[in-house]
């Protein structure tokens, strides 16, 4: 077979940008489904990969363009960057009404790091608030040059709504990739980019991959790290069920022996025998043991997501939240729904929660919860479960309040002293000092010993408090010495 029959043209193209840039809604007329409009609170939380053919003005043949649609929310970063090196092009949009956000940043870092062609698009052109010439010069200002203003990043205008510019940003993809040369040969050893993984109690361990080499073929077998799968069963984009795929295609595989990790590379091996051994191969030794900070309150978590990447997205927001007095330890995680062994894991110790993202509950789980009194927590957008959490970890250990100063005072001489107890006069320098506070001693401005206000008089007669300015005798109870010059202090608890 000659190079040139070889060949497979199918550019791979990731969308990414900023959340509610738009970039659902481009692909959701792309293909004219209605995936917006279901998104849980308006974001994408999944990777997903979708097939089209486009037909050139210029050329009757239809050609095929493969689609990864990434999320935008910042929880999704790594996402992101997985999805963009699975790809031959990058679209980066950017709001036409907003301009570069800092995740429109992160994911044009994103695409550099992966070292692929980008094309920009402005999306929401047709909105009242639009200012495609203010939007340019925000990517300008960020270094992103583009065509006609200096530099050589193509671009263009579209509607997510009206369709406007949308065929000409699929004629500047397959113009793109023409220029780049973007090719795959399907005759080579097959090789795949498993962009997500996801369990379900019906079919198992599936995985959405992007061929990048070669054909997969059903009979043949499947590694991706410590993880295998004989090809019984192979979906395209559109959900059918084919014998092969070839490179340049998504595809979506089933029966694995455990989630495969995103961004790992999916291979064909001979056999069985030889998956099953590289897999063996591939595993991963367990991390050592966190250590504990034995002045924090340990609060161990369970996480559970629909996918593999989710899980990933809910490790990253968990780094956001403050553990002064509190540390998390992570002791199991994966996708699929909350069961019963699941709990079963956290039984017998205290501050064990269970967090589930976008996932359900097992009716046994969630009784063997309520009876350990283990909290089992779930949400279908992903910030909510963290402020859920942030909320749980200040009742379980709340953040230290520093003592405030309520009252200062100088000792001018010390009179006597009988057992622990020190007969003293002094003046009030600020706030108010009161009968059976605490004190601490400060002598030469630092602090040598603590102790009680157990009498307290002015002019001879009994007091419960003095304010600032006034002169005082007191008895204050200390097993520090106390002397003239020493500063007494009383804070709040």
């Amino acid at each position: 077979m000659s190079e040139k029959s070889s060949k497979h043209i199918q550019p791979v193209v990731a969308v990414v940008g900023h959340i509610d840039h738009g970039k659902t809604s481009l692909l959701d007329y792309i293909r004219k489904s209605k995936v917006a409009e279901r998104e849980t609170g308006g974001i994408t939380q999944r990777i997903s990969a979708y097939e089209i053919e486009h037909t050139q003005k210029e050329n009757d043949t239809p050609r095929p363009i493969t689609f990864i649609d990434t999320p935008g929310h910042e929880a999704f970063q790594e996402m992101r960057r997985r999805g963009t090196s699975a790809a031959d092009i990058a679209i980066l949009v950017i709001a036409a009404d907003d301009g570069v956000k800092p995740q429109t940043l992160e994911a044009w870092n994103a695409i550099t790091t992966a070292g692929i062609p980008f094309i920009v698009a402005f999306t929401k052109i047709d909105k009242d608030t639009a200012h495609i010439g203010r939007a340019k010069e925000s990517a300008l200002k960020e270094g992103i040059y583009l065509e006609g203003l200096g530099g050589t990043i193509p671009w263009v205008g579209v509607s997510p709504k009206s369709g406007d510019g949308v065929s000409e940003l699929l004629d500047l993809i397959l113009l793109v990739t023409d220029l780049e040369e973007i090719h795959c040969n399907p005759s080579l050893p097959a090789r795949a980019i498993v962009i997500e993984s996801s369990r379900d109690p019906k079919t198992g361990v599936s995985a959405t991959v992007i061929v990048r080499d070669g054909t997969f073929t059903v009979g043949s077998c499947t590694v991706a790290d410590d993880t295998w799968a004989p090809l019984r069963a192979i979906e395209d984009a559109h959900g059918t069920k084919v014998k092969e795929v070839r490179c340049g295609k998504p595809a979506f595989i089933t029966g694995f022996s455990k989630e495969p990790r995103v961004g790992s590379e999916l291979v064909v091996v001979a056999s069985k025998k030889e998956a099953e051994a590289l897999a063996k191969e591939g595993e991963k030794p367990l991390a050592q043991q966190k250590t504990l900070d034995e002045n924090k309150k340990c609060v161990r978590l369970l996480l559970k997501a629909d996918t593999a990447g989710s899980i990933e997205a809910l490790e990253f927001e968990l780094k956001k939240i403050p553990q002064e007095n509190a540390e998390f330890l992570i002791v199991q995680k994966g996708a699929g729904a909350i069961s019963e062994n699941d709990v079963r894991s956290l039984v017998g110790f205290e501050n064990a929660i269970v967090l589930g993202f976008n996932v359900g509950v097992d009716a046994s789980a969630k009784d063997l919860a309520e009876r350990q009194h283990i909290k089992i927590e779930t949400r279908p957008i992903i910030y909510e479960l963290t402020e859920w959490l942030t909320e749980e970890i200040e009742k379980i250990a709340p953040p230290a309040v520093e003592p405030s100063l309520l009252g200062v005072a100088k000792i001018i001489k010390h009179f006597s002293t009988s057992g622990n107890k020190h007969v003293v006069g002094g003046k009030v320098q600020e706030g108010t000092i009161k009968l059976s506070a605490s004190v601490t001693i400060i002598r030469r401005d630092i602090e040598v010993g603590t102790g009680k206000i157990v009498n307290l008089q002015s002019q001879k007669s009994d007091i419960d408090s003095l304010s600032e300015g006034m002169e005082f005798g007191a008895q204050i109870e200390t097993k520090s010495d106390l002397a003239g010059g020493d500063r007494i202090e009383i804070r709040s608890v």
